[in-house]
């Protein structure tokens, strides 16, 4: 029997941690926009890449940890082809449950390596993020609130909240209708988890009482309100970084890497639509062969031959 119980308070506490573990919020989703410079200037050309970020798990201690022993906490290899290339970096600067030190970043442009340690340092404050901008969801749509909609909202509360001066603080409207002398006895049973405990009815000095119809019709009133400051909302959905299951990232971010090599002005302008220039010898031989052939034609027709 003793068994059978420590089974179930093992069973018990992994259960619980399970549950721990799914309230526990991830990070945000990130896209990250790289610039790749050298001295302030762009690089145009293309450039390979990988990061690795080194760490600590949340779930583990800090202490005793240095830099020696630090985890390789994620990783990343893309091929940068234009200046100013957008990747979703969420599993690498946003891992989960991950305290993440640093990052190193190692490259190649013009067949020339290079490495950038630490471009990361402690809490990615290298990392310039902004939330996504937007901050409603209704299904596949997002909305940003406009000016029109907050000023709309803050009109229903001062209506609803009086005291809150548009915000929601203080008494409501609607309590009114539910006072003590409004509620409407009965003599339904107060027993736990009985008909009472049903949304409408409220108890007080174990007397099961209904709560009058003119609360939630004033309530429903309120709601009305509030849906018709929806008309003022923006519809953001197309202009927002989208992964590929079609999702908004949450963080929009930029990092510019300073590229320790030297490129050459020629190489970083070099384009692949520049257009071949007819050397001048060539536009001048045509010329002269055209007057040769101008004075050749005239002297035949005087002959009274033919070109």
């Amino acid at each position: 029997m003793k068994t059978v119980i420590k089974i179930l308070i093992v069973l018990i506490l992994c259960f619980s941690f399970v549950g721990i573990v799914k309230a526990d919020s991830a990070p945000p989703t990130k896209q990250t926009t790289f610039y790749f410079q050298k001295n302030g200037q762009p690089i145009t050309q293309p450039v390979k890449f990988n990061i690795k970020c080194y760490g600590t798990s949340v779930l583990r201690s800090e202490e005793g940890f240095t830099e020696s022993n630090l985890l390789k906490i994620s990783e990343l290899s893309e091929t940068c082809s234009s200046y100013g290339c957008k990747f979703n970096t969420s599993n690498i600067f946003g891992a989960y449950k991950k305290n993440i030190k640093y990052c190193n970043l190692e490259g190649e442009v013009n067949s020339k390596k290079f490495t950038v340690n630490k471009f990361l340092s402690d809490n990615l404050s290298e990392l310039n993020c902004h939330r996504a901008d937007f901050a409603i969801s209704t299904g596949d749509k997002y909305y940003k609130k406009t000016s029109q909609y907050n000023a709309c909202k803050k009109d229903v509360y001062r209506e609803y909240y009086p005291q809150g001066n548009g915000e929601v603080k203080g008494y409501f409207l609607c309590d009114q209708y539910r006072m003590d002398e409004k509620l409407i006895p009965t003599t339904i049973s107060t027993k736990p988890n009985g008909p009472c405990y049903r949304y409408g009815y409220t108890i007080k000095n174990n007397i099961c009482y209904r709560i009058p119809q003119a609360f939630f019709d004033c309530t429903a009133g309120e709601d009305r309100k509030m849906k018709a400051c929806d008309q003022y909302l923006e519809d953001v959905t197309s202009k927002l970084a989208k992964d590929k299951n079609g999702y908004p990232f949450e963080e929009i971010c930029e990092v510019k890497i300073n590229v320790p090599v030297s490129i050459s002005d020629a190489d970083n302008q070099r384009t692949s639509n520049m257009q071949p220039i007819i050397p001048a010898e060539q536009s001048h031989g045509n010329i002269l062969s055209r007057i040769i052939d101008f004075f050749r034609c005239l002297f035949l027709k005087i002959s009274g031959k033919s070109c």
